[in-house]
């Protein structure tokens, strides 16, 4: 996936985790969360089981082998289902944690504007974690989840921001530098 599609997805899917984790109580999150971790299990089990069916013989089985272990993690889930839950929880807040520091990394190339980007993610992050706090004081009981949704969702805002206006990278040849097509772009200008 290219850097500007890349951002994009990952931006979506913090703010959607964001929002989840700010407007959910605990158990109405848990439930949606579930939910979610059932679906995509699903589609995942579903896409696995279509490269089984179209992947030459000595792959198949292993396709095969992935949607068997994640229908046997999907059946399991529902004996523990807050466990999964937490779990997946988990995997999407690391998930949007390295999402950020991406991004931070990502906006360190941008000269300009890196002094203005990292900082502004993190004020912004904790001026709606005091707004949240101080609007809704019934969520520093969960601190950590209203922690980790805030910075999730101001993350992928500023992951959207900056997969829109990142720009395309031109397609080069294999074997060629940047260098030597400069130099021969400008003499080729130059005749």
């Amino acid at each position: 996936m290219d850097t500007k599609l890349s951002c994009i997805v990952w931006g979506i899917i913090g703010v959607i985790f964001g929002l989840m984790a700010l407007l959910f109580p605990n158990q109405e999150m848990m439930l949606a969360t579930y939910v979610i971790f059932l679906v995509l299990t699903g589609l995942v089990i579903a896409v696995f089981l279509f490269l089984a069916i179209t992947a030459p013989s000595d792959e198949s089985m292993f396709w095969f082998g992935l949607s068997a272990g994640l229908l046997v993690l999907a059946v399991l889930s529902f004996l523990a289902q807050q466990f999964f839950a937490i779990i997946f929880l988990l995997i999407i807040a690391g998930i949007a944690c390295y999402n950020g520091f991406t991004d931070i990394t990502l906006a360190l190339t941008h000269p300009r504007t890196k002094y203005i980007l990292i900082p502004g993610m993190f004020i912004a992050g904790l001026v709606l974690l005091a707004a949240l706090l101080w609007y809704f004081p019934e969520r520093a009981e969960n601190l950590v989840i209203a922690i980790i949704g805030t910075f999730a969702f101001v993350f992928g805002l500023f992951s959207i921001l900056m997969g829109y206006f990142q720009r395309e990278e031109p397609l080069r040849s294999a074997g060629t530098t940047l260098d030597t097509a400069d130099r021969y772009h400008t003499q080729e200008r130059k005749k």
